[in-house]
């Protein structure tokens, strides 16, 4: 059996109309409390930390969830007595004040008294951005015993193209799928189609029962499976959730498959160190700029070594609407390539700024080489291709190329 590696980025979601980065910051920036001056306190914080000369470093989402999630940590590790936030900004600045809303934290749901008023502040906002991204994510993939939104008559012709391409791969490969988005389309389509695979909890049932409600992850399988396919989602899944105490009541974080995840019934503020004095807030998906250390957790870190893994052992590694901005995910493919040079690479992307993405291409997966012998491209309108790199380059929206196969 051949062994085929899926990477699946944003592009590969929107002809299930999933939502864009735009439209994800926009709604983040309408969305939140208010400052004391009546502000709302995402936007004000988009706007302290954008440089209006600069059109091009204007924060996203991620951006902005990252900003809060270091206000967190800092709060946070001032509550454990940790002296190195206290040094490099000052409790008293006036930014502070600006970006602080008593009234949010209010009520006895949404305060724990282990922490400062401002922790439980940017706790529960970071839960409420997150809330705003899964509500996008649900709208198009809500998948449960009651509800499929991803079969519904408009997503007819891309769940039949989907699933004859998959299908037909799937009688002489191992499709080893690994997702950046949070959703289950792909999950849908593998059942509806009875192709049998593993999304690394147990039982295998993709969406647990009423009565099961969670499922647990099966880390073990997740690292010594390669043989069978899978789905696994590198950055989580809005059906995901944590809860940061074991079945003992002692601390210790688990993420678990859920039937149905809203993130505002966190009442915990889940949080670990996993690094000393470096805390953590633990969420079900992966956003914001400051992934890696996250990854470092279960089940992204098997998920991530089992994609190192197959990356280093494919026959076919296929990348679908991924723009290479995950640094760290960038730095896996570029590595298995260096080891595995015989691997074939297709890169389905948008047509749009084709010489831009050939450019992030050469910089970001076959820069360690000292010689290009034949790296400009032959192209047609369509497609690029470098016979030296085993690299083809197909421009084209994830439906249309479904269509060509």
């Amino acid at each position: 059996m051949k062994r085929i590696v899926y990477l699946m980025g944003a592009g590969a979601a929107v002809d299930w109309n999933g939502p864009t980065t735009q439209q994800i910051t926009d709604s983040l920036l309408e969305h939140g409390p208010s400052n004391s001056n009546g502000k709302l306190i995402i936007k004000y914080i988009y706007d302290y930390f954008t440089d209006p000369n600069n059109e091009g470093e204007k924060l996203n989402f991620e951006g902005i969830i990252d900003v809060i999630e270091q206000c967190a940590q800092y709060w946070l590790s001032k509550d454990s007595n940790c002296f190195i936030n206290t040094k490099l900004i000052s409790e008293n600045d006036a930014f502070w004040d600006n970006a602080f809303s008593e009234d949010y934290i209010a009520d006895k749901r949404n305060y724990n008294r282990k922490l400062s008023p401002k922790a439980n502040f940017f706790c529960k906002l970071i839960l409420d951005c997150y809330e705003v991204v899964i509500s996008h994510i649900r709208c198009y993939s809500q998948f449960t015993q009651n509800i499929n939104k991803i079969y519904c008559t408009n997503n007819s012709n891309i769940n039949n193209l989907a699933a004859r391409y998959l299908k037909e791969k799937s009688k002489d490969s191992y499709l080893r799928i690994y997702s950046l988005n949070y959703d289950r389309v792909i999950q849908a389509i593998f059942q509806e189609e009875r192709i049998s695979f593993f999304q690394g909890f147990y039982p295998d049932n993709i969406v647990p029962t009423i009565e099961e409600m969670d499922q647990k992850v099966d880390s073990k399988r997740i690292l010594t499976s390669l043989n069978e396919n899978c789905i696994y989602h590198l950055h989580g899944n809005f059906c995901w959730k944590v809860v940061n105490t074991n079945t003992n009541g002692l601390d210790g974080y688990e993420i678990l498959n859920t039937y149905y995840y809203k993130p505002l019934r966190n009442t915990g503020f889940q949080q670990t160190t996993s690094e000393k004095n470096k805390h953590l807030f633990l969420s079900p998906i992966i956003t914001g700029y400051s992934k890696v250390q996250r990854t470092n957790l279960t089940p992204f870190k098997q998920m991530a070594s089992a994609f190192d893994i197959d990356c280093h052992i494919a026959d076919e590694i296929i990348i679908i609407g991924y723009s290479f901005g995950d640094l760290h995910i960038n730095d896996t493919i570029r590595q298995a390539r260096k080891n595995n040079p015989s691997v074939n690479i297709t890169i389905v992307t948008s047509p749009k700024d084709k010489r831009k993405t050939l450019k992030k291409i050469s910089t970001d997966l076959i820069s360690h080489w000292d010689k290009y012998h034949d790296f400009i491209f032959e192209s047609g309108e369509d497609v690029a291709y470098s016979k030296q790199f085993n690299l083809r380059v197909v421009f084209k929206y994830f439906k249309d190329f479904l269509e060509s196969q």
